[in-house]
């Protein structure tokens, strides 16, 4: 830049008019605007005046800094985005069991009131039916007795019209006896039945009074983020008797719900052992080993579910016991989401009569041991992230801090130019020539292609929403035969590229919601994580659809914003699922194996799990992107070791790849580098 700027070439910087013309070369920081060197020695002689392109440097500065605190806080504002879409959805579905529910209790209702209908109709028709019966005997019997007499009495009349004197006196007798038959039958002067019969109603005043109270609407407002625990258990506990924390349900501006029915629930899991008495804790390895559990391993004691008590006041009381000495962690769940503080870091002790007098003690729940290969030593998570750490201003450095750690080398710096990166996201090695490493450079659009020493070999896309172009690209992966696969969150769809960065052809479009990690299996089938969908898409490489599993929840085959996955020897898939705060392993077939991890800072916790990579031993290592770490977990995870990344703290690590020669390169997203760190497999 010249040294000499004029108000057209410095329309951002607030300029005054000089009757003089004078160019303005120096800028006032207490009236905010440019001035000449004259108004310096007159005006502004008092002020705090500097040349004016050292003043857009610290503008320019300034407002990438800024830049950067927005876009930092761009993924969060659409991971909530997402949460409230879900809840959206999620209340829409429940409102629609809720209102099924209904329509089935009164079906049910109806259904009953159908049947005592239909038995009322039957005993109606069945009485009505026995007094047809009696009645039409009856009339059956008279009416023969009438046509008798008729018939009878037609006879002797016409005998005693038409017969002869002498024949009269000879039938007298037979005639005057079948006529005294008649004349004596008993014939009942009434009919046998009555017509009385109703239907007599009752008393339904209670019915009625029920049915108005049939079922009811259950509903609160409130939220995990407000929730809150109280208790003495939260702090400590003792050995073997029960303990009771309080929860009490909030809605979003902070008042008490008044009701209950929430969905709340508890986890008790322990996470370490209490020290024995003039023991030390054993050093761990950092060289991941096949799995050999430690004898003094938590897992081999049970540890009782907490009971959840609801006092339907919006409180609930969680009832839970420790069985043993050690630090346990209580997860706390409302609607399936950790509330305010889960989860909880317990301290377990035996009683006062039985305590041995050990001076030591565990470490304080916010302290995180880094395990080395020559020292344990101890950080604290709250300086570790208290600040953010500068990005180094060479875009290539090795590391020369004297601290010792695993970093090999430190590769790019914030910027928009070739080699420079803003929030880099997915990496991966690419085995063509003597091996490649490209990176999604998440914010400046576009693929950037490394050797392994660093070095910038080619930059490639091109900014948009059109086929071949970028939007926002998060994962990056390599075919069998060196082709790039790029994963785009904003454009929805997955692009393929050539070595050279010559566009080839898409996949996944209409298919795909938010697709974040994207990496290639065995077979060269293209394993894409749909973040905002919280599925997982296996396609070929032609495009078709083969396999799609999971959905958002918290079950064992669910997901809460998935971000990357891993290929292990066996064709097992391991997926990092950010929001539940573990790493998910499933078959080639999606079909769920088992799950590691939980949310905290412990060995083998997790703060929203990134970048995820496997081994040769088919060890799995995880970016611990809340934990700003990396951990190394066995095939069946169980944690090992972490990565030494104390000298130069990772900030947010996100992709993470592994080379043949036992190097992982994991993007850091807060430096905007990407850095080398060694790894004995």
């Amino acid at each position: 830049m010249s040294d000499y700027i004029s108000h057209e070439s410095a329309p951002h910087i607030q300029t005054k008019t000089v009757s003089c013309g004078q160019t303005l070369r120096f800028y006032c920081r207490d009236c905010e605007t440019a001035v000449c060197s004259s108004c310096t020695d007159i005006e502004h002689r008092t002020h705090n005046t500097l040349h004016l392109t050292d003043a857009v440097d610290e503008h320019r500065t300034a407002m990438h800094q800024l830049i950067d605190r927005v876009t930092m806080q761009l993924p969060c504002m659409k991971e909530a985005i997402c949460d409230i879409q879900d809840v959206c959805r999620s209340l829409q579905e429940r409102r629609a069991g809720a209102e099924a529910e209904i329509r089935r209790c009164f079906t049910t209702l109806h259904d009953l009131l159908d049947k005592r209908q239909t038995e009322l109709i039957n005993s109606l028709n069945t009485i009505e039916s026995e007094k047809q019966q009696t009645l039409g005997t009856q009339l059956e019997e008279l009416e023969a007795w009438v046509h008798g007499v008729e018939s009878g009495c037609e006879f002797v009349e016409a005998a005693l019209t038409r017969c002869p004197a002498m024949e009269v006196v000879l039938v007298r007798k037979q005639l005057g006896e079948r006529l005294m038959d008649y004349a004596n039958m008993n014939v009942p002067p009434a009919p046998r039945e009555n017509s009385h019969i109703k239907f007599v109603v009752g008393n339904i005043d209670p019915l009625k009074t029920a049915f108005l109270h049939v079922g009811s609407i259950q509903s609160n407002s409130a939220v995990p983020h407000q929730t809150n625990v109280t208790g003495e258990a939260l702090r400590q506990v003792t050995v073997g008797r029960g303990a009771i924390v309080t929860v009490v349900t909030r809605d979003h501006r902070g008042d008490k719900a008044a009701c209950g029915s929430a969905d709340v629930t508890a986890t008790l899991t322990r996470t370490s052992l209490a020290p024995r008495h003039g023991s030390t804790s054993p050093r761990a390895s950092t060289s991941p080993r096949p799995a050999s559990r430690s004898p003094s391993a938590p897992r081999d004691i049970e540890v009782t579910p907490p009971q959840v008590l609801d006092l339907n006041n919006g409180t609930y009381e969680i009832a839970f016991t420790a069985p043993a000495e050690g630090t346990y962690s209580l997860e706390v769940m409302l609607y399936g989401q950790h509330v305010n503080g889960s989860p909880f870091s317990l301290s377990a002790t035996a009683a006062l009569e039985e305590d041995s007098g050990s001076s030591q003690r565990s470490l304080p729940p916010h302290t995180l041991t880094r395990q080395t290969s020559h020292s344990t030593q101890v950080t604290s998570r709250a300086s570790r992230a208290s600040r953010r750490p500068l990005s180094h201003r060479s875009s290539c450095s090795r590391r020369t801090n004297p601290i010792e750690d695993d970093m090999l080398l430190r590769v790019g710096r914030r910027g928009r130019n070739r080699g420079e990166f803003v929030n880099p996201q997915g990496i991966a090695y690419n085995g063509i020539k003597d091996g490649r490493i490209a990176v999604a450079d998440s914010n400046n659009q576009c693929i950037q292609v490394f050797t392994l020493s660093g070095e910038c070999k080619l930059r490639f896309g091109i900014r948009g929403r059109s086929t071949g172009q970028m939007q926002r690209p998060t994962g990056v992966a390599a075919l069998p035969n060196g082709n790039y696969v790029v994963a785009d969150y904003e454009n929805k769809w997955v692009s393929i590229f050539e070595p050279s960065g010559k566009y080839v052809n898409r996949i996944g479009h209409g298919k795909l919601l938010g697709p974040k990690g994207v990496c290639v299996d065995n077979n060269g089938h293209i394993i894409v994580v749909d973040n905002k969908a919280s599925c997982i898409c296996v396609f070929q490489q032609s495009g078709k659809l083969l396999n799609k599993f999971g959905n958002r929840g918290t079950d064992d085959f669910q997901f809460a914003g998935p971000h990357f996955a891993a290929i292990n020897s066996k064709g097992q898939i391991a997926i990092t699922d950010f929001h539940n705060h573990c790493v998910k392993v499933f078959d080639c077939d999606g079909e769920f194996m088992f799950t590691f991890g939980s949310s905290g800072e412990g060995n083998g916790q997790f703060n929203a799990p990134t970048g995820i990579a496997v081994d040769a031993h088919d060890n799995i290592i995880v970016a611990d992107w809340g934990n700003s770490r990396i951990q190394v977990f066995d095939s069946q995870g169980s944690f090992l070791s972490y990565v030494n990344t104390l000298a130069d703290p990772l900030y947010g690590p996100q992709g993470m790849t592994l080379t043949p020669d036992g190097q992982i390169f994991v993007a850091d997203s807060g430096n905007h580098c990407f850095k080398v760190y060694k790894y004995l497999q």
